[in-house]
């Protein structure tokens, strides 16, 4: 959880803060605290919005009729942490929310906003153990099925049919099979709107480029490039300063985690190991990705890269903080991190402007393939109470929401302009984005790198336009330019590279033995291939660790997903 909860920092902080300050309005559009935010509608989509509205309007099903009479509607959500509002805003009293009710005449009463997430949690835990919960709330996947099972939910399927804007309903169809807009259903009914999760967040290669040319290396494609690389990197001075102080692969004990930093999935990918996914096989059979001889297989590697000195001999006892310090130091020169560590490299560039990072779609198989994990679908679901009144409401609010975050309604881009404030200071804390949203943005950079014209472009775009123009007129000279520019421009492209080879999961969610037994059986996991790894334990305790795991709720666990995986 470390890992993930330094994820999350690092984006919230960054991604929420040094992009949004940088553009005109402040209304990226991140990631509601899950991820990284990704790129925003296309002009073309601003227009095909625009002819299918005016079509609803004259059925008098209108994705943004404005109600002849105020409409009111009770909200719950996590608040905003340091959520940069002038003096005198809050969550519950900003243009943002002016901005939303003003165009639908409804009026937002906030039943409670809590920033704490645990805190968060207990509040709507509270709500639903009193059955006594707000019109809308964002809950987790948990909370959600509480709900639904207890029949406390509106049925939003011709709701979200008739008043779903063609925007919000071009997110969830860019994500293949109905894999997100599923994850609300029950019963083939929606219940929920889920979040969001853009395809992208797992582990790229950045290393030091300018170090593999003084050493007169090549770019790396597989394990056994990356050791050699590593290598040279520890033994032979990279750096030129003429002391032996520079380390090998930063590692994190979180091991693998989806979008971590310093974690070792792309290893385990080279092997077709996917620790902590879930998959079913040709005979049905339910497997547990940490529990395959491709795992074992990954975890000798791993094992033998760390008595060879080539991962850091002090990674179980390093902090987050520790292993970004050893970046920006210049003592590290190679990681496992997802694209948005672009603005963690900026600090080494910053304090060396020699240094020269690149992220790499590597290590690939033996077949040439860089495999990866797509992200959990969705981890947050928008629910309407059963009882209320305009359950239609939830999904115009959204609408409107994100004509503004997108910056597709002018009005929207003068809202706190040149002030950075965020866009969760919007009323309804829900990621939507394209499940390609990153790649489908750098055909954009490359025709304005290429002609120098920004004409046309969508007003959400411009800032980050035109920090890629300013870093490729002066490279590195301004931070903010190079860090925008690095995570994404150059990362996103590395996102869409042609070696990808998806490898989804059959089952995402929580079972009830995951809820009672997932803490347990994780922990042994984890320190299981910890201890393989440094070579407390042999190798073959791995299979030790496969027969106990089964026997303490594993098994339970495979029957569970079998089951539902068959009621699907």
């Amino acid at each position: 959880m470390h890992t993930k909860k330094s994820t999350l920092l690092l984006c919230s902080t960054l991604l929420l803060g040094m992009t949004a300050c940088s553009n005109g309005g402040g209304n990226d559009g991140g990631d509601g605290g899950n991820s990284a935010a990704g790129a925003s509608p296309s002009a073309s989509s601003s227009a095909s919005q625009q002819t299918a509205d005016s079509s609803a309007a004259a059925s008098g099903e209108d994705p943004f009729g404005k109600y002849a009479e105020t409409v009111m509607v009770s909200l719950g959500r996590q608040g905003v942490s340091g959520n940069n509002l002038p003096s005198g805003d809050t969550l519950e009293s900003n243009q943002y929310l002016k901005y939303v009710e003003d165009r639908l005449n409804v009026k937002i009463k906030y039943d409670f906003s809590v920033e704490d997430l645990d805190a968060y949690n207990q509040k709507v835990t509270l709500a639903i153990a009193s059955n006594n919960i707000p019109d809308i709330m964002v809950v987790d996947e948990q909370q959600f099925q509480r709900m639904a099972k207890a029949g406390m939910l509106a049925e939003l399927t011709d709701v979200y049919d008739k008043y779903a804007s063609p925007l919000i309903k071009e997110y969830y169809g860019s994500y293949t099979g109905d894999r997100v807009l599923n994850t609300g259903r029950i019963g083939g009914k929606l219940y929920a709107l889920p979040n969001t999760n853009i395809d992208g967040n797992f582990q790229l290669l950045w290393m030091r480029k300018d170090w593999l040319e003084h050493l007169n290396l090549a770019l790396p494609k597989t394990v056994d490039d990356l050791k050699t690389i590593i290598q040279a990197f520890v033994q032979k001075d990279p750096d030129g300063n003429g002391q032996a102080d520079t380390i090998g692969l930063l590692g994190d004990t979180s091991i693998a985690t989806d979008g971590g930093f310093f974690t070792f999935d792309p290893i385990f990918n080279a092997y077709h190991s996917y620790p902590k996914s879930w998959f079913q096989d040709a005979d049905g059979n339910v497997v547990y990705g940490s529990t395959t001889p491709e795992t074992k297989q990954a975890l000798g590697v791993l094992r033998e890269m760390y008595a060879q000195g080539l991962i850091d001999k002090e990674f179980l006892t390093r902090k987050w903080e520790d292993n970004a310090g050893l970046v920006s130091s210049g003592r590290a020169g190679i990681l496992f991190a997802p694209w948005f560590a672009g603005w963690a490299m900026s600090d080494a560039v910053k304090a060396n402007p020699k240094a020269d990072w690149v992220p790499l779609a590597v290590p690939l198989d033996d077949a040439g393939k860089r495999n990866i994990v797509p992200s959990v679908p969705s981890g947050s679901f928008l629910v309407v109470k059963k009882q209320a009144k305009n359950p239609e409401a939830a999904i115009k609010i959204l609408n409107v929401e994100y004509e503004g975050i997108r910056l597709i309604d002018p009005a929207a881009q003068e809202l706190y302009k040149g002030l950075g404030v965020g866009w969760l200071n919007y009323p309804l804390n829900l990621q939507l984005d394209f499940q390609d949203s990153l790649a489908r943005d750098v055909p954009i950079y490359d025709k304005v790198v290429q002609d120098k014209d920004k004409t046309g472009l969508p007003a959400r775009i411009l800032p980050r336009v035109e920090s890629v123009l300013k870093n490729q007129e002066n490279p590195k000279q301004d931070m903010a330019a190079y860090a925008d520019s690095l995570a994404f421009y150059t990362a996103a492209a590395v996102t869409g590279a042609k070696e990808l080879n998806k490898v989804e999961p059959a089952y995402y969610g929580k079972t009830e033995t995951m809820l009672k037994r997932g803490a347990n059986l994780d922990k042994l996991e984890n320190e299981t291939f910890l201890k393989i790894i440094t070579g407390t334990s042999p190798l073959d305790e791995f299979d030790s660790f496969v027969s106990t795991w089964k026997s303490i709720g594993g098994n339970e666990v495979a029957k569970e997903i079998k089951e539902a995986l068959q009621a699907k």
